[in-house]
């Protein structure tokens, strides 16, 4: 069994399974409106930046934290961005699992503990 036979296979299953296909479908809704494009993406990049305080052990400020808030029950409000976001996280739990079981490969023959 080749692994990249298999890497490509998985890549294959993803494709076809539900959270994907959600995602993409909502994605083509977006796609024409730009200024849903927009608010997603300042929406990811506040995400990131907030989530780079954090691991940089900085506690991100209360306005930060309502802000982010602020702006994510803003875009709830738009049904396309909604199910994007949605599918986004569907697709994200699939993808953290697969990641976790290659990990926890990876950590049979790792040798730090």
């Amino acid at each position: 069994m080749n692994p990249y036979d298999c890497a490509h296979e998985l890549a294959r299953a993803i494709r076809e399974s539900e959270g994907f296909r959600a995602m993409k479908a909502a994605k083509e809704k977006i796609d024409p409106d730009e200024k849903a494009k927009e608010m997603l993406n300042d929406f990811h990049l506040k995400q990131l930046q907030f989530e780079q305080k954090r691991i940089l052990g900085q506690e991100p400020t209360e306005e930060e934290q309502d802000g982010l808030h602020k702006l994510y029950e803003i875009l709830q409000m738009h049904q396309p961005v909604r199910e994007y976001l949605q599918a986004e996280y569907q697709l994200s739990v699939l993808m953290q699992d697969v990641q976790k079981v290659l990990g926890d490969l990876f950590l049979e023959v790792s040798v730090a503990e």
